[in-house]
C-alpha cells in the first residue's frame, strides 16, 4: 500500500480519478447492480434474484481490467437489453453525489493548477458524474473512450501526459484504486496519492482537503 509521501515544486496539473475520488458510488452502483439486473429480468422473463446472480456472474467472468467491463454498449448487447442510454440516465441525477471535500479542494486548487479528470468509464457517463462540477476540469478524458483503453499500463498515463502536453514529472494523480490510480501512475512517473474516506489506512489521504498540505510539503 502507499507509503506517505509529499510533493516539491514543479507541479502544474492535477489529475482526478472520478468515481470513488470526486463523486461516491451511488449511481455506478445502483445502475450496474441493481437497474440492469432488473432490465435483465423483465426482458428474459426470470425473477430479479436469479437476474442478479446471472449478471454479476457475467461482470466476474470478464473482470475490471477489461476493457468490455467499462462500456455500457457491449452489456446491452451481451444481455439483449434495448436502452435509451441518455435517457436512462436521466433517472439517476439524483443517485450522483459530489463529495464535500472534493468540491472544497476543486474550488481552491483550481486557481492555482489545471485540473483535468480522467476515468475508465465512457466519456458519456463521466460528463454526466461531472455536470455539476465540469467547470473545474480543463479535460475530462475517457481512457476507453478517448484512447481504446483503461488505466492498467502506464503507458495510458504517458498518452494522457501527451494529450494535454506536460510531462510525468509536472503532474499528480489522485484516486481511490491501489492499481488503477496508485501502481500504474506510478510506474509512469506520476507522483500519486491514494484517498481513502474509511481511515482505515492513515498512511493514505483520508480526505481530499489533505492533498493541498502535501501538494505544499
Amino acid at each position: 500500500m502507499a507509503r506517505r509521501r509529499t510533493v516539491k515544486a514543479g507541479i502544474r496539473v492535477i489529475s482526478f480519478d472520478v468515481d470513488g475520488t470526486i463523486v461516491d458510488g451511488s449511481f455506478m452502483d445502483r445502475f450496474w447492480n441493481e437497474t440492469i439486473p432488473e432490465l435483465y429480468s423483465k426482458k428474459h422473463g426470470i425473477e430479479y434474484s436469479r437476474a442478479v446472480q446471472i449478471v454479476k456472474k457475467c461482470y466476474d467472468d470478464v473482470g475490471d481490467r477489461d476493457i468490455r467491463w467499462y462500456l455500457p454498449d457491449y452489456w446491452f448487447r451481451r444481455f439483449d437489453l434495448e436502452i435509451d442510454f441518455p435517457e436512462i440516465l436521466k433517472e439517476f441525477k439524483k443517485d450522483v453525489k459530489v463529495f464535500e471535500d472534493a468540491l472544497d479542494v476543486l474550488e481552491e486548487l483550481s486557481e492555482e493548477y489545471t485540473i483535468i479528470a480522467v476515468s475508465n468509464a465512457v466519456k458519456e457517463i463521466m460528463k454526466f458524474e461531472l455536470e455539476d462540477v465540469g467547470h473545474y476540469f480543463s479535460e475530462m478524458i475517457s481512457c476507453p473512450t478517448d484512447f481504446k483503453e483503461i488505466r492498467k499500463h502506464p503507458e495510458i498515463f504517458l498518452k494522457i501526459c501527451d494529450k494535454i502536453n506536460v510531462k510525468p514529472e509536472n503532474i499528480v494523480h489522485v484516486g481511490d484504486h491501489p492499481f488503477f490510480d496508485y501502481e500504474v501512475p506510478m510506474r509512469a512517473g506520476i507522483k500519486s496519492f491514494l484517498i481513502d474516506r474509511t481511515g482505515k489506512n492513515r498512511e493514505n489521504l483520508m480526505d481530499l482537503r489533505e492533498l493541498k498540505m502535501r501538494l505544499n510539503s
